[in-house]
């Protein structure tokens, strides 16, 4: 026989295990991603104008950060309080260092009909807790106009939530496309709901180079001047009017801080030793024939470069220049060089190159590939930075100090972190959000494949091969929006979402709490806050 105790308790595990259910009468709690455990009970926190919201010394600022965030949709500003001041009716933030259950991004939140509280060990953690708060809250709360006739209920919860893995990413592609600031905002700002903490940046490629530097000034001047579009079309005088553009360092500067406000860091990719175009077009002294392309114009260069580099010493010390002002507007740990895709046939065609392996005792054009990986991640190393690369850094053998981004499925990933080295999963078989959604005929342009929402959600990111005593080195997941065909803010979103609120999930959420039909039921109220926020979402099938 149950007792009365006993069948409570049953009732609430049932309602944990569920994930999604109904709260306080009746209403769903639909928190994206999954958070790792939930305990509904009676009744509503309903914000007012006299709700007060209490923090004290470093939770100030994310108290600012939360008011701020209620203040255009409620038409009010909530008032700060301390903690002597008032118990009830009030929004409280609280940091303690002794939660040794939450990591630095974890936070508990209770929500009773008199208070909300949200608990965290670090600053990072408040913030996500505040995200889930807005989740709980009416869709229309991340309005930026006001709405009238809204109670601002918040369901009485029990939150107890940290992520699963410490790389929660997406990548977007500026060197293709040139992305607007504002629109870079605003992408970081639908991240940040979705507790995302990493941007990649893909700033230079053959197509263009999106950053400046001082030293080298003609990167912009002449690497910016192009993209994607106009390198199909050809130099044309219509493609000449219509520069690609770049990000200047005061734009940078801008960028990091607005991310880091919401605590994602962005890992700037600058490409090499291959998509280098815009760079070598821009110096034609760092590519394989300088000569030959210094005696053209600029605008005929575009085509008549190798676009890889030529790693010779003099470009070694080039491309550490631009690294070195680079490290200055990113404080971030990571630095990606990319190392991708180099066509290294043109160093084995170069007799330059070929004398240069024999003087440097290299076999063939992989370890020459290998030695340039190794000149950067020794010279990160000594400015204590990270490198990562995309999995080809494999090939001649791995630099000390790399981190990994497997791309070519999952075998890259493998192989690293069985080797003791840190590895970000990337496959194109579940993270590449720039390939079709459905039949290509149906959807905008694509740059090809088929990657279903389904299957983005049922992505494990720690694949069986890893040794158990190396999954620590599953650093994390990360979507790719690769810029070839996505030239507008509203292709980036319908391509991104809501792809990236399942892999979101798939970054946070315990593996054992994963379920498709439960995410499904949560994603068609959080639909709901996209629109608000005016992103331009694919509707799911």
């Amino acid at each position: 026989m149950i007792n009365k105790f006993s069948l409570k308790n049953v009732v609430r595990l049932l309602v944990i295990v569920a994930g999604t259910a109904a709260g306080s009468h009746g209403q769903t709690v639909s928190v994206i991603p999954k958070p790792v455990s939930i305990e509904y009970l009676d009744g509503f926190f309903t914000i007012t104008r006299s709700t007060r919201v209490i923090a004290e010394n470093d939770a100030a600022a994310e108290a600012s950060k939360l008011i701020d965030a209620l203040a255009p949709a409620m038409g009010f500003r909530l008032q700060r309080a301390i903690a002597s001041q008032r118990r009830d009716d009030a929004i409280k933030l609280e940091l303690n260092g002794q939660l040794s259950q939450l990591s630095d991004e974890g936070y508990e939140l209770d929500v009773s009909a008199e208070q909300v509280v949200i608990r965290a060990r670090r600053e990072g953690g408040l913030f996500h807790g505040i995200q889930t708060v807005l989740q709980l809250l009416p869709a229309t709360v991340l309005s930026k106009a006001r709405v009238e006739n809204v109670t601002w209920n918040v369901p009485c919860v029990k939150i107890v939530d940290y992520p699963r893995f410490q790389w929660r990413g997406l990548l977007v592609d500026p060197a293709r496309h040139f992305i607007p600031m504002e629109d870079l905002l605003r992408f970081i700002d639908t991240m940040a709901l979705h507790k995302f903490n990493s941007l990649q940046i893909h700033l230079t490629d053959d197509q263009g180079w999106r950053i400046e530097i001082r030293k080298y000034p003609k990167l912009t001047e002449t690497g910016a001047l192009m993209d994607f579009t106009t390198m199909r079309q050809g130099d044309t005088e219509a493609s000449r009017k219509r520069p690609g553009g770049y990000y200047t360092q005061e734009d940078v500067r801008r960028l990091v801080r607005y991310a880091a406000e919401r605590y994602i860091t962005i890992v700037p990719e600058i490409e090499m030793p291959a998509h280098t175009g815009g760079a070598i077009v821009s110096y034609p002294q760092i590519g394989l024939y300088p000569r030959k392309l210094s005696d053209l114009a600029p605008s005929q260069r575009w085509k008549a470069n190798e676009r890889v580099l030529a790693p010779r010493p003099e470009t070694v010390a080039f491309m550490q220049d631009v690294l070195l002002e680079v490290m200055e507007l990113f404080p971030g740990r990571y630095i990606h060089i990319g190392g991708d895709e180099a066509n290294t046939g043109h160093w084995k065609k170069s007799e330059e190159m070929q004398a240069l392996q024999q003087r440097l005792d290299l076999t063939d054009e992989a370890e020459l590939h290998s030695w340039f990986i190794k000149q950067m991640d020794t010279f990160l190393t000594r400015h204590s930075r990270r490198l990562v690369g995309w999995d080809e850094i494999l090939q001649g053998g791995l630099a000390p100090g790399a981190t990994v981004m497997s791309w070519r499925g999952e075998q890259g990933g493998i192989t690293a972190a069985n080797a003791g080295h840190d590895v970000v999963m990337a496959p194109t078989s579940h993270t590449y959000f720039d390939y079709y959604q459905g039949p290509a005929e149906q959807e905008p342009r694509a740059i090809g494949g088929n990657l279903p929402l389904e299957k983005v959600y049922g992505f494990e990111p720690v694949p069986e091969a890893v040794a158990a005593e190396k999954t620590r080195h599953i650093l994390g997941v990360q979507g790719q929006l690769w810029g070839e065909y996505i030239s507008t803010a509203e292709h980036r979103e319908y391509m991104a979402y809501p792809r990236a609120a399942a892999l979101a999930e798939v970054g946070w959420s315990p593996k054992a709490s994963k379920d498709y039909e439960s995410f499904l039921a949560r994603l068609s109220r959080h639909l709901d806050r996209l629109k608000v926020m005016g992103v331009n979402y694919r509707k799911p099938d």
